[in-house]
């Protein structure tokens, strides 16, 4: 599948679709140190670095090699990003973030599950992978399910 800024995948409580500049203060806003704890990032409330990093998301996405999504609720508020990345016919890597209110209500269940569905639908693979820290219970947890 060829990759474009206008996919959008909705579930029955969101909406996902591709990130882009106009949410750089959201994810600016939520992307805070408890929402990263378990990710290799060390937010500073740095407006740069969250420009590139959608800069990035567009460049890959037109590399077909990852898709970044921004998540929003029934109401269109933003409420984190989730990725499909690094995409081979071998494997695919899932990513999620979502903003700290927003953690606790199933919301990771529902996104990953629609991603998987997505890739299932429209990918050719062998596996996914979901790198989760081992101390991260909440993510390992909703793995299980």
């Amino acid at each position: 599948m060829e990759l474009h800024s206008d996919i959008i995948i909705k579930t029955e409580n969101l909406t996902l679709k591709t990130v882009d500049s106009t949410y750089i203060d959201d994810i600016l806003k939520h992307f805070t140190k408890e929402v990263t704890r378990y990710m290799p990032f060390n937010p500073e409330g740095n407006k740069k670095e969250i420009s590139d990093f959608v800069e990035n998301s567009e460049r890959t996405l037109l590399l077909n090699t990852d898709l970044v999504m921004v998540v929003l609720d029934s109401n269109k508020e933003f409420i984190g990003c989730c990725g499909i990345h690094n995409i081979t016919k071998e494997s695919i890597e899932l990513g999620l973030w979502l903003k700290s209110s927003s953690q606790g209500k199933g919301l990771g269940t529902e996104i990953v599950t629609a991603l998987i569905r997505f890739l299932e639908d429209h990918f050719t693979f062998k596996y996914i992978l979901y790198p989760v820290d081992e101390e991260n219970i909440a993510s390992r947890k909703f793995l299980k399910n």
